[in-house]
């Protein structure tokens, strides 16, 4: 059988290839169940021993790249350098840390950009320029998210009116990205290790979010690495919502993004026209729906502005922290009964999610064209030929 053969790969190029990424023989093994032993061995350039074609083509899915790739020199691979960035993440001590697959991410990222950009002079679309608000480092988190407010468009009345926070999150990322701004998810990563990626690095500025995250909270991540953007900042984040974290500049972030999403002056306007005096969780609930944001946000805001005393915003902390707990180990033993999860998975509405508003249009405009067939579009969402009609509608009609 054909997946026994010897892949004749470049062991060259495959070591240069997880040199560059920083990918470890330990996360390959993890990722493709095969023997670590041998992937060192495949690795190291003082072995002969080759993987099988199946082996190869498993090891090159891992590394996203094509498998194709492995076969060629290495100066000939595109593979992209890693930036710097400066690590703001909460970590539990005594945790050994891989990144691997965070590094994945943020090659993956990057090439996503560069994807968009070749695209578009290819078709001849111009893209969007860059534009920040220029915001002093001496203002306060309230004049900062007033100012990001008014120079992205984010519109109180327009955040009423949006009916679930999936829209909410579309709409936050279209008008930040129509200021010139990358968004787009990033895969492979749990949530506790990195929620948002921001990458300042001279050319257009990314803004990686977990697509593993709730659509609340990549609302949040999304304004919370605007932030590091506008500070012209390259950084990773995994601590969202608190204020109590050791990086004063991840403080100043969080509130930041908990005053963009919910105004102090709106929350309490929202509070005093439902004549809201003692708050109950179905308040917090009911509030949250109306911004389209998450209840631990809602929350925090309560304590920030004075409505919750530090002992009343523990209490709800942790009772929606428990409740959410208890969601996701009722939806892990469900999926391992076989039941599936309590909401069907749409892969068109996945694909748009994942990626950039920028590139859903260039796909969408390239199909209309030719430049892209079905089968193009759909290699590259990673999604079957069958969904790629309701993707094509759901864009469309952007």
């Amino acid at each position: 059988m054909a997946k026994g053969i010897p892949a004749l790969i470049n062991k060259k190029t495959l070591a240069y290839i997880c040199t560059q990424i920083g990918v470890s023989a330990t996360f390959l093994s993890n990722r493709t169940h095969l023997a670590e032993d041998k992937i060192s061995h495949w690795i190291s350039n003082d072995d002969d021993s080759l993987p099988t074609i199946g082996q190869a083509k498993s090891i090159a899915k891992a590394l996203k790249v094509p498998f194709a790739g492995l076969y060629m020199d290495k100066a000939h691979i595109p593979i992209k350098h890693l930036p710097q960035l400066r690590n703001l993440r909460t970590m539990a001590l005594g945790i050994a840390i891989d990144n691997s697959a965070l590094n994945i991410a943020i090659v993956d990222l990057i090439r996503s950009r560069d994807f968009l950009f070749a695209t578009e002079i290819d078709l001849g679309v111009e893209n969007t320029p860059v534009s920040l608000p220029s915001i002093s480092d001496m203002a306060a988190p309230a004049e900062f998210a007033a100012q990001i407010r008014s120079f992205f468009g984010l519109e109180l009345s327009v955040q009423f009116k949006i009916p679930s926070p999936r829209q909410f999150y579309l709409y936050l990322r279209g008008q930040i990205e129509s200021n010139g701004i990358f968004i787009n998810c990033f895969t492979g990563v749990e949530v506790e290790a990195v929620r948002g990626i921001a990458i300042y690095d001279g050319s257009v500025p990314i803004i990686g979010i977990n697509d593993n995250d709730r659509y609340p909270a990549k609302s949040f991540s999304i304004i919370h690495e605007l932030v590091h953007i506008i500070k012209h900042q390259s950084v990773l984040c995994n601590e969202m919502f608190s204020s109590f974290s050791k990086s004063n500049e991840e403080v100043f972030c969080n509130a930041v993004a908990g005053e963009v999403l919910v105004a102090a002056n709106a929350l309490n306007a929202v509070l005093t026209a439902k004549g809201i005096k003692n708050i109950t969780m179905d308040d917090i609930e009911a509030i949250a729906k109306k911004f389209s944001v998450s209840k631990e946000v809602i929350t925090r805001r309560l304590l920030d502005t004075g409505h919750f005393s530090q002992d009343e915003y523990d209490t709800y902390a942790d009772e929606i922290q428990r409740n959410f707990q208890s969601e996701r180990e009722e939806e892990m033993i469900a999926r391992q009964e076989g039941h599936g999860a309590k909401i069907a998975k749409v892969p068109s509405r996945e694909a748009v999610d994942a990626n950039s508003s920028a590139i859903c249009r260039i796909l969408l405009l390239g199909y209309g064209e030719g430049y892209f067939s079905k089968q193009d579009v759909s290699g590259l969402l990673g999604i079957k030929e069958k969904h790629i009609p309701a993707f094509i509608a759901e864009v469309a009609r952007w």
